[in-house]
């Protein structure tokens, strides 16, 4: 069976030999029965690529819920590693043992270097020397809603309008 592609280019190429003028009767009924069976086709075509997609969709969705659960589990067992190593070391060094060496393993309590934390939640209460400053961003929902009231934005940005398929 030919693809959609070729499908399509045949159906454009019937329907303009159906627009020609001096076509005879007989030749004008064939081309008619031959853009009937091409539309035809098509269809058949068309439904074939939604029950396609339709498997693609349930395939997306369980792989979207396996990778929420994979996920899960990542999580969770980065939290028991973390809170696994953190009794790790307060036990060592409420024992005072900050240097062990076991069978397979050895353990060392080592000092971090000091983290920030923030007593200011409020960007504002930062000095501003301490703030990163950040490129602008274009705000493409104010830009189309200027665009859509007739605002000209010649070599900036325009409306482009554009099409798909509703499969239901």
């Amino acid at each position: 069976m030919a693809s959609l592609y070729e499908l399509t280019g045949d159906y454009a190429k019937f329907s303009e030999l159906m627009e020609m003028e001096e076509l005879e009767p007989e030749m004008q009924e064939a081309l008619e029965e031959a853009l009937n069976n091409l539309g035809e086709d098509i269809e058949i075509k068309l439904e074939n690529y939604a029950k396609i997609i339709r498997n693609f969709e349930s395939d997306i969705a369980g792989l979207k819920a396996e990778e929420e659960r994979l996920n899960k589990k990542r999580k969770t067992l980065e939290n028991s590693i973390k809170n696994m190593k953190q009794r790790m070391t307060e036990a060592m060094i409420q024992t005072g043992k900050v240097d062990i060496k076991g069978e397979l393993f050895k353990f060392k309590v080592q000092a971090n270097p000091p983290s920030v934390i923030m007593d200011a939640y409020r960007i504002e209460d930062v000095p501003e020397k301490y703030l990163i400053a950040q490129d602008p961003k274009i705000d493409k929902k104010k830009l189309a809603e200027d665009l859509k009231a007739g605002v000209e934005l010649e070599g900036v940005a325009h409306l482009q309008a554009s099409a798909t398929v509703r499969i239901r």
